[in-house]
């Protein structure tokens, strides 16, 4: 399979979500979702929720949306980073950060993050490799400055009784992320040798099948292998800090709109808990119950009382997932009038 053939085949990403989601593997992590949750709801007081819910400013609310409408501004900024080259309208980038972050929301097991190759294509006919090239850099990116945020606020927070095993943990995740991020090139071709190798042994190499993978393999070793790394760091790191800069400012926003008292830095390292299992694919469908799950352990252990650490976790995931679906339809609605207004200009 040539390269042609690969980069003209967007559809293949969505029948490989398809399969993912279809899946036992998904099966089994609704079912733990949906247990999770059911407990969670089930240690709420009712009585006392509704009292917050009632008191709630509903203008620090609509802070928190369009708190998340400017992180996607900066997500955006940093996928044009990599994208510079392929000259994508602003608004079109957009409207593809925009639909990658709704079907995230939404897929289990970070299958939503196929979206974002598929539209790539789809929209700014980028190649599917250079999407998923982008994925992985971006991901380590997160790990890199989520890690960073969580050992700064410990150490602020924390002072002298600090836990130097957090610190630790912290640390090392820098450490992998960033020897991974800067031999990517080499893994990649390390574990398409170690595929390859695998065929021929099994003597799987003149399958059909076998024969796509090892066509789509030397394409991704290609995109992985001409990236220049250490030039596009800077402008990854700086849209990356202001990327969570502005998640964690809604983190923090979305609690105290409910009325409850928090200090910025309690916030940043309690809301790392549902960061990581947000990020890591063992979520279901709406990632209900686990980012909770995470959500609730990180405040308990910075002090916050259950009854608040919980209901926050539903409250701040309803909001996100309530801005990310509004701002995805706008730019769909947009698009289209936008589509429209150029197919009617070409009749005339």
């Amino acid at each position: 399979m040539n390269n042609m053939q690969f980069q003209e085949n967007p559809d293949s990403v969505l029948q490989e979500r398809k399969r993912r989601i279809l899946s036992l593997k998904t099966l089994v992590f609704f079912v733990l979702s949906a247990a999770i949750a059911y407990f969670l709801l089930g240690k709420l007081e009712i009585a006392k929720t509704f009292d917050i819910i009632k008191n709630a400013n509903v203008w620090l609310i609509i802070g928190s949306c369009l708190t998340y409408f400017v992180s996607n501004f900066f997500k955006m900024l940093r996928f044009r980073v990599m994208l510079k080259n392929y000259g994508i309208p602003l608004f079109d980038l957009y409207t593809i950060t925009s639909y990658h972050n709704f079907f995230n929301q939404i897929m289990p097991a970070r299958t939503g993050e196929l979206t974002f190759v598929y539209y790539l294509k789809h929209i700014a006919n980028a190649d599917i490799s250079k999407g998923l090239h982008i994925l992985v850099v971006t991901r380590i990116f997160d790990f890199m400055v989520i890690s960073a945020f969580f050992i700064c606020s410990l150490i602020l927070y924390f002072g002298a009784r600090t836990s130097v095993a957090l610190v630790t943990a912290g640390m090392i995740f820098i450490i992998i992320s960033i020897i991974t991020l800067f031999n990517l090139k080499w893994l990649v071709i390390l574990c398409g040798k170690f595929f390859r190798s695998l065929m021929y042994k099994l003597k799987l190499e003149e399958k059909k099948l076998s024969g796509k993978i090892l066509g789509k393999i030397d394409v991704v070793v290609e995109e992985f292998s001409s990236f220049e790394t250490g030039r596009f760091v800077p402008k990854l790191a700086v849209t990356s800090i202001l990327t969570w800069s502005t998640l964690y400012f809604l983190f923090y926003l979305t609690i105290i709109s409910f009325g409850i008292e928090i200090n910025p830095l309690q916030s940043v390292v309690g809301s790392t808990g549902s960061v990581l299992t947000n990020v890591l694919p063992i979520n279901s469908f709406g990632s209900f119950g686990t980012l909770e799950a995470g959500w609730t352990g990180g405040f308990v252990l910075v002090g916050m009382n259950e009854q608040d650490a919980i209901f926050t976790g539903f409250g701040y995931h309803v909001i996100s997932f309530f801005a990310s679906a509004v701002i995805a339809l706008f730019c769909y609605i947009f698009k289209k009038a936008s589509i429209s207004r150029k197919d009617a200009k070409a009749q005339r």
